[in-house]
């Protein structure tokens, strides 16, 4: 998956250096911007370090004041279900409150849309997801880069083989988080189980068993919950 600077070049480099730093605590609610100092740091134009602020700004992490200048905004106001935002709050190490508000998340929709998936998917919908989980076993003995993608194609498939427009957007919101968090889980799994539960998800939707596929699909999402809360906790 791209990073939000390799699609937008330097002005995303910029968008990306400041919503890490706020994402990650280096930059406090109340914090205020230097201009100056962000021109030197960065060697960027002034022009695109305004540009940067406006993207930022309209993800309600900064705002501005007279007299007090560009300012990082209080935390409720950050749009955290914003793709950027996820993935800058991941930043290559899963914040465990963002893990398990992305397993609690997922275990509300995803069984539901299992079962969706099972009564609607199209054969070519269905090839999809068999294709995605044909990779994943293939890649199952080490190639951990690819298993981590695999692993979202097969999410990705089952969503958009419901045929709910919303439903399939929900992939931009939780897709950043996923790699982050598929990153460290997977490295930690056996491989048997991590199979199993997906194939069982896999063959209830191609037979048409809407509420086996539900199950399953609960399944898979509670035994990851459970892995990466043990993982993390090793951490």
């Amino acid at each position: 998956m791209a990073t939000p600077s390799s699609r937008r070049g330097l002005h995303g480099q910029v968008v990306d250096v400041l919503g890490l730093r706020i994402l990650s605590g280096e930059l406090q609610p109340g914090d205020t911007i230097d201009y100056d100092t962000l021109l030197s740091e960065l060697d960027v134009s002034r022009t695109v370090l305004r540009e940067a602020i406006k993207v930022l700004s309209a993800k309600g992490l900064l705002d501005a004041r007279p007299r007090l200048g560009t300012y990082v905004t209080e935390r409720s106001r950050w749009q955290l279900l914003d793709g950027d935002v996820m993935t800058w709050r991941g930043g290559g190490h899963p914040d465990p409150v963002l893990v398990r508000d992305l397993e609690e998340v997922r275990l509300i929709f995803e069984p539901a849309a299992a079962r969706l998936a099972a009564a609607r998917r199209t054969e070519t919908q269905l090839a999809a997801i068999a294709a995605a989980f044909e990779q994943m076993r293939s890649d199952a003995e080490g190639n951990l880069a690819h298993m981590v993608q695999d692993d979202l194609a097969f999410h990705q498939a089952i969503l958009r083989a419901v045929g709910n427009e919303l439903l399939e957007q929900f992939e931009v919101v939780l897709m950043p988080a996923l790699l982050s968090r598929n990153a460290i889980a997977l490295s930690h799994d056996s491989g048997g189980d991590y199979l199993r539960l997906h194939e069982d998800v896999y063959l209830a939707i191609r037979d048409g068993d809407e509420a086996r596929a539900q199950a399953a699909m609960h399944q898979l999402i509670v035994d990851a919950a459970d892995h990466s809360a043990a993982v993390l906790s090793m951490r």
